[in-house]
């Protein structure tokens, strides 16, 4: 793309539509590429239709040369999900031949169709490179009121977002609403509050989603150039809300969701919802089909939230299940696993009575600076399941801070992963007044039992690692240099451990408790 002499119009939408109209009425496709690109900022904020209806009548060949107009073209998010996606690249010979202007929206445009792409990696690259253009790269037009500078700061955090960081993102969006309520552009406000509502949904601060959620309501309706967007994130946000809470509308918070095939940003945290809503109903099925219609619409990469949230959900929906090979093997198959993953193998190794490797995962994940409130709540009820695995108890102290997480209306849904063992010893360790409150707090739930590693003797562990090699007692006893007595009674002692009958049931069990390879 050449530059455009005169820099960009950012703040004069009558001249916009008006310039648009005569290169339209021109018939010429490089005019009117022109044109759309020097007034991209208030055509695409306050005259949407009328740029996308001209970019939409381009030629592809002409577009390649104005990269930013692609991003309005209604054929690059479709695009996206195919190998070869809309991804701008400029030469550094071609951008110093732009104005800074330019260069702003060619980043933003990158970060863009980036995102959309599920390269979440190299749309973090170019967020971080826009945010230092804005922080060090100065120029009027930018720094106006009425410019895009929120635009800016609001996709710098929608990245954040996308990449599973809610703390940066909030940050960012402190920011863009400043200069959103500053711009006084109809839409700008309300598009950054639903991002605001959203990720505090996410983090599990649902109380601080509620209020800028009422907010939102004393707003103005979207305008075209933000409603889909807005109306979409708004929607995604009650639905978290509402499954944390197991709220009564929770099914009318659903079925207000965007479609699976949704090419918007909040497309993962949709899912989010659903698999969630399907696991606290004990539906894992319904759970691994959502996950699988989800994914098969949109291109998943690891580093992203997507895939976090994807592979956390089959993790869980596998154990719930009880197929903890197939559990197992998403979780190894895991790569850059987010906060999602690492809690979901956490209940993976609970269920296989792993403790150790629990606990590691769960000091691993606790020292995640990012962490909201509630991913700190439930390492609280995991870290109590794996004290009641270890010590076969659980202290007063560990089962007060249980009963306060599920007793939190909005944590109820943490309610429903408490194993019965659990419950029951939370309900041993509370004291008296207590209990009534536990009682209604975790409900009649459908309960997990708990898979209990046992503690064998390394002489018994020995004599389980050999049962798959022997058929009979006598050939096990030559193997292991110990008289046949000796293999006959630690063989009734792991029997009794692992609550089997036969040699073939305790190598089932053996594998499954992941005492055997």
């Amino acid at each position: 793309m050449a530059g455009l002499s005169g820099g960009l119009n950012l703040s004069d939408p009558d001249r916009a539509r008006r310039e648009l109209a005569l290169a339209r009425a021109t018939g010429d496709s490089e005019e009117i590429a022109r044109a759309a690109m020097v007034n991209i900022w208030p055509l695409l904020t306050t005259h949407t239709q009328d740029l996308v209806s001209a970019v939409s009548a381009l030629d592809m060949r002409v577009l390649e040369r104005y990269p930013v107009l692609r991003i309005v073209h209604p054929m690059t998010a479709v695009l996206a999900r195919s190998p070869r996606p809309f991804l701008p690249l400029v030469s550094s010979e071609n951008a110093r031949t732009k104005s800074e202007e330019e260069i702003d929206f060619v980043v933003l445009t990158q970060i863009i169709a980036y995102r959309t792409s599920g390269d979440i990696t190299a749309a973090l690259r170019y967020a971080d490179r826009l945010a230092d253009r804005i922080d060090n790269v100065t120029h009027a037009s930018r720094d106006r009121l009425d410019g895009p500078r929120w635009y800016f700061h609001h996709q710098i955090a929608a990245t954040y977002l996308a990449a599973g960081d809610t703390a940066r993102t909030l940050r960012e969006l402190a920011t863009a609403r400043q200069l959103a309520r500053l711009s006084g552009q109809p839409g700008a406000e309300r598009a950054v509050l639903g991002r605001v509502a959203l990720a505090h949904a996410t983090r599990g601060a649902l109380g601080d989603a509620d209020e800028v959620l009422a907010e939102i309501c004393t707003q103005d309706p979207p305008t075209p150039a933000h409603a889909s967007s807005s109306l979409s994130t708004e929607s995604v946000a009650a639905a978290l809300i509402a499954v944390d809470r197991m709220a009564d509308d929770l099914d009318d918070r659903l079925r207000a969701l965007p479609d699976y095939d949704s090419v918007e940003l909040t497309w993962p945290l949709a899912l989010l919802a659903r698999t969630r809503a399907h696991l606290a109903r004990h539906q894992p099925d319904d759970a691994v089909e959502a996950v699988r219609v989800a994914r098969d619409a949109h291109p998943v990469r690891p580093g992203s939230l997507a895939h976090d949230v994807i592979t956390a959900a089959l993790i869980k929906s596998y154990l719930a299940l009880d197929d903890v090979v197939r559990a197992r093997t998403v979780a190894d198959d895991a790569r850059r696993a987010g906060v999602l993953t690492r809690l979901a193998t956490v209940r993976l190794a609970l269920g296989e009575g792993d403790t150790s490797t629990a606990d590691r995962l769960l000091r691993m994940t606790a020292d995640h600076i990012a962490l909201g409130p509630l991913q700190r709540a439930e390492i609280t009820v995991l870290s109590g399941w794996s004290e009641l695995l270890r010590a076969g108890a659980l202290d007063r102290q560990s089962a007060l801070q249980i009963s306060r997480v599920v007793e939190r209306r909005d944590f109820r849904r943490l309610s429903t992963i408490l194993p019965q063992p659990l419950v029951d010893a939370v309900r041993e360790s509370l004291p008296d007044p207590r209990t009534a409150e536990f009682d209604v707090a975790v409900g009649t739930h459908l309960r997990a039992d708990v898979a209990v590693r046992p503690s064998l003797t390394p002489s018994e562990l020995r004599v389980l690692k050999a049962l798959p090699r022997h058929a009979s007692n006598a050939p096990l006893a030559a193997e292991l240099h110990v008289s046949l007595n000796t293999v006959k009674t630690q063989l009734r002692s792991v029997y009794r451990k692992l609550g089997c009958a036969t040699r073939e049931e305790a190598v089932i069990q053996g594998q499954r408790l992941r005492l055997l390879d």
